[in-house]
C-alpha cells in the first residue's frame, strides 16, 4: 500500500505558494511515497514536478480545471484539456488526452459540480475525491457515502497552496510496485481510498476568505 497526496498546489496557481521542488520535498520528509501536483488551469508546475520522478517516489502530471460547472482534476495528462466547458466535456477532454479524471470536492459551495454534476460523469469516471483536507469532516463523511453508493474507487488529497501542509490529505493505493504505471492502472480500477486530517483551522478560513474574494471577483459564478 502506497500513499500519494493526489491534490496539491504550488506557486504556479495563482493563489499558491512553495515551487514543485518544495512540495515534492517536504512530502519526501513526511515519507510519502508520491505526488500529483494539480494547479489550477496551467500544467507548467506538474510537468516542472514530473523530472523530480524518482524510483521512491513518483510524480503524477495533473490539473485542477474550472469547468463551467465546477472544478474536475486531471491526471496523467501531459497537455492541457479544455477549461470553461461543462464538467461532461471537461470530462471527455481528459479522457481524450488519455488522462484520469476525478471529481474533488463534490459539495464545495463554490467551486463543486455537487451530486447533479457527478451523476452525469460518473459513468465515465473511476474515481472521485473522498477526502479532502480543506473540507469540513462532515463534507468528506457525505464523499465517502457518495463514493460507496456510485461503485468509486475513493481519491484523498491535502488541496494545500503552501509546501507545509502537503500530505494532510492523502490517497491509499493498492498496487504491488511503485510506479506510475501501476498507480494509474489502480485509480482506473478504483482500488484506492483517500484519508487524512484537517487542516489547521486558521488555514481553512484563510482559504474560505479567498475563495470567497476570487468568487465575486468572478461575477458570482463557479470558480
Amino acid at each position: 500500500m502506497f500513499r500519494l497526496d493526489l491534490h496539491v498546489h504550488s506557486a504556479f496557481s495563482d493563489d499558491g505558494e512553495g515551487s514543485p521542488l518544495e512540495v515534492v520535498k517536504s512530502l519526501k520528509e513526511k515519507k510519502f511515497d508520491g505526488v500529483a501536483i494539480t494547479d489550477h488551469n496551467t500544467l507548467e508546475g506538474a510537468l516542472r514536478a514530473k523530472k523530480l520522478s524518482s524510483d521512491d517516489f513518483i510524480v503524477l502530471a495533473g490539473v485542477e480545471i474550472s469547468s463551467c460547472d465546477g472544478h474536475v482534476l486531471a491526471l496523467n495528462v501531459d497537455s492541457m484539456p479544455k477549461v470553461g466547458v461543462s464538467v461532461e466535456e471537461t470530462v471527455e477532454s481528459i479522457l481524450d488526452l488519455g488522462g484520469i479524471p476525478i471529481i474533488p470536492h463534490v459539495f464545495r459551495n463554490m467551486s463543486g459540480v455537487y451530486r447533479d454534476g457527478l451523476e452525469k460523469v460518473k459513468s465515465k469516471c473511476s474515481c472521485m475525491e473522498v477526502f479532502n483536507s480543506a473540507s469540513m469532516p462532515q463534507s468528506n463523511l457525505k464523499m465517502m457515502r457518495l463514493a460507496d453508493e456510485f461503485g468509486l474507487g475513493g481519491t484523498g488529497g491535502s488541496d494545500a497552496h503552501m509546501p507545509k501542509y502537503a500530505g494532510f490529505g492523502y490517497t491509499e493505493i493498492d498496487c504491488e510496485e511503485l510506479s506510475v504505471d501501476c498507480v494509474v492502472e489502480s485509480l482506473l480500477k478504483g482500488k484506492c481510498w483517500g484519508r487524512g486530517e484537517s487542516l489547521p483551522f486558521e488555514y481553512r478560513q484563510q482559504r474560505f476568505l479567498s475563495a470567497i474574494r476570487r468568487y465575486f471577483g468572478s461575477g458570482v459564478k463557479k470558480i
